[in-house]
């Protein structure tokens, strides 16, 4: 601030022909500098309060997302066998998980089966889609043809594994000039207590 009275000091010294009172009144008010200082600051300010509100839910729908992915997993590797009536049952449970986020409009939900035989590889037994609208594919593969694992994952010979993946369209509400819509993608991995669930049941 004192730095402004000297400026404006020394403009009044350069502007002797100027009334000397009215310039003086003039270039002394500093009556709406706050304002000029809030006109500055409000932009910036909006900026970072709306970035916070797309960075919790960016948080908040990762964290539904992976306790879908761990649910779907847990509930599908629990029977001793399952059909795909049981298993598409199941999906609104992941549902119920991701509220209030549609998961079923922006996402989509994948159960698989992998299974690897003494001397194989692991392999893609079976694979159920929910009825969500995302155009996506499993990361495993196709059922029928070699599992792709994790780097480091390694499935055990004679072992199975329920593989439950969901996907979700990540849109920001307020900057999304600035953030781009993205894909998530959590994943959870069960092995099954009861039986080894390498085929669906009848």
């Amino acid at each position: 601030m004192r730095k402004l009275q000297s400026f404006a000091q020394a403009i009044l010294r350069h502007l002797p022909r100027l009334p000397g009172p009215a310039a003086r009144g003039f270039l002394a008010d500093r009556r709406g500098g706050v304002l000029v200082e809030l006109a500055l600051a409000l932009p910036v300010l909006t900026v970072i309060v709306l970035g916070c509100y797309d960075a919790t839910r960016f948080v908040l729908i990762n964290q539904k997302l992976d306790r879908a992915a761990s649910t779907m997993a847990d509930l599908v590797s629990r029977p001793a066998s399952i059909t795909t009536a049981e298993v598409n049952l199941l999906f609104s449970a992941a549902d119920e998980v991701v509220f209030p986020f549609n998961l079923n409009g922006n996402g989509r939900v994948i159960v698989s089966s992998v299974s690897r035989a003494v001397g194989e590889v692991a392999k893609v037994d079976w694979q159920i889609f929910d009825d969500g609208t995302l155009s996506v594919t499993s990361s495993l593969g196709v059922p029928g043809n070699n599992a792709t694992m994790p780097t480091g994952f390694t499935v055990r010979e004679g072992e199975s594994l329920i593989v439950s993946e969901v996907y979700y369209t990540f849109q920001p509400q307020f900057l999304d000039e600035f953030i781009h819509a993205s894909t998530l993608t959590q994943r959870a991995y069960r092995r099954p207590r009861l039986g080894s669930l390498s085929a669906l049941g009848s």
